[in-house]
């Protein structure tokens, strides 16, 4: 994870010598303090989360934190169990040996970010400038990097200051913690997140600038968001093993409609060949909400394939057929999830993520809507300190009444682009730019936005 202190960005202003100077100075000072206060107060955190280590930890091998969504492991040699030589679940890890070593990642970020529509509104649309603070820690005990036999420990905190609007600030959480074992044939694992949002920017572990908009609400909004999954693999022979998975996902609103969801899947899976897996399964589950809709039940009939294509492209791919009743009658759409990477070079890689299922609405009664979403990541290191990077994505939100009389005539598409900049200037230290443009075209006119953001960014990493 990356830490970053960042200078406050001003703008010039010009003001004609009499009464408008002394506000003018005491309006620099004022800003000049702030920043002066942020910065101490990001060092303060910094090193408090520093003493939360024991003093034996400090100065060892540091690993990022592996986040959800990583790329398809790559092959193992030396390993002839098939739950080992290949996951069909999308965001398998490469196994490694090396269980029972601690290991951590602690750090700060800072950014300074100029953004011309903070309530990502068509209507409201307000600017300013903010600075924010995000201090983070990775612990894991074991083959944290994604074997086994480990657990993990994973938490970010973004502390928002407003220049003008200062009744925003606010204080956004982002905890998880993933253990697994392994038994011999069979292989357990545990993952639970929480999330604690109070805005529109803090949703994953890689990236919080806010390019997974909730498009659904529209302006920031409190939400609280808690979920659970338990997995397992077992061998049955030596080409063929089971996978499963029971989840359960609660989405917390303050003022909107609340909603959760209960699911589990089995899968028997077929080891074709050392670079590919097909796996046949079935997926049921119930989703409930507060708002007038009935309790929906879904099952869903999926095909999945893990192909390793050579040590440079390899690919994760599950699609079906989801069957959904409720009140309003029931459904038959597609789903699917994809993930995928290619290395071309040994400092190059482009990465390809997209996923389609059924939510319940959290601002519109009595309706859920198809997400249907893809995004393209190119990043590019050069000269072994710069580090270029371009993000874009796509999203596309299709209504439809979940119960008698609600209206389905909103259908939603978004789309973002995110270029940055970033350069190492030590091992643990590194300064960066980037922009962000997102656009919401919605047949609501209520929650059409387009938004512009510009940052800076400074890290600091041990």
């Amino acid at each position: 994870m990356l830490t970053v202190f960042r200078p406050r960005l001003f703008k010039a202003r010009f003001v004609l010598p009499g009464r408008r100077k002394c506000s003018t100075i005491a309006t620099f000072l004022r800003r000049t303090l702030r920043v002066v206060s942020n910065l101490a107060l990001a060092a303060s955190l910094f090193l408090g989360t520093l003493n939360l280590l024991p003093l034996s930890t400090r100065g060892q091998t540091t690993e990022t934190a592996t986040t959800s969504g990583t790329e398809p492991p790559l092959p193992v040699g030396g390993i002839s169990r098939p739950s080992r030589d290949v996951q069909v679940e999308t965001n398998g890890n490469p196994v490694n040996e090396n269980f029972r070593r601690f290991r951590y990642n602690v750090g700060v970020t800072v950014r300074e970010v100029y953004d011309d529509n903070i309530n990502i509104s068509s209507f409201q649309r307000i600017s300013d400038t903010y600075t924010v603070i995000e201090p983070g820690i990775h612990l894991g005990f074991g083959d944290s990097a994604g074997g086994f036999n480990y657990l993990t420990f994973d938490y970010i905190a973004s502390v928002y200051f407003f220049a003008e609007q200062t009744e925003r600030d606010t204080v956004e959480h982002l905890i998880r913690l993933a253990a697994q074992h392994d038994f011999g044939h069979l292989v357990l694992g545990l993952n639970q997140e929480v999330r604690i949002l109070d805005g529109t920017n803090l949703n994953t572990l890689s990236n919080t600038t806010g390019v997974q908009a909730n498009t659904d609400v529209g302006g920031p909004s409190r939400e609280n968001t808690y979920t659970t999954t338990v997995n397992a693999t077992y061998d049955l022979t030596g080409k063929l093993f089971l996978s499963g998975q029971i989840s359960y996902a609660m989405y917390d609103y303050e003022t909107l409609i609340s909603s959760r969801q209960a699911s589990a899947n089995l899968f028997i899976n077929y080891v074709y060949s050392p670079k590919l897996v097909i796996g046949l399964g079935a997926t049921g589950g119930v989703n409930s909400s507060d708002g007038p809709a009935s309790d929906e039940t879904f099952e869903q009939m999926n095909v999945r394939a893990n192909y390793i294509v050579s040590g440079k492209i390899s690919l994760s791919l599950s699609t079906g057929l989801e069957f959904r009743q409720f009140g309003g009658g029931n459904s038959i759409s597609p789903v699917y999830e994809i993930a995928g990477t290619y290395r071309p070079f040994e400092n190059t890689a482009i990465t390809i993520a997209g996923s389609r299922r059924t939510v319940s609405s959290a601002s519109l009664a009595g309706q859920d809507y198809s997400d249907t979403n893809i995004s393209l990541t190119f990043s590019q290191r050069l000269f072994s300190r710069l580090n270029l990077s371009l993000g874009v994505g796509y999203q596309n939100l299709d209504y439809l009444s979940a119960t008698n009389g609600a209206s389905t005539a909103r259908n939603d598409d978004y789309f973002y682009i995110e270029p940055s900049i970033d350069l190492d200037i030590t091992r643990y230290w590194s300064i960066g730019c980037y922009y962000l443009y997102r656009q919401d075209s919605s047949t609501l006119a209520l929650f059409s936005f387009y938004d512009n953001q510009f940052g800076v960014r400074t890290s600091l990493t041990f």
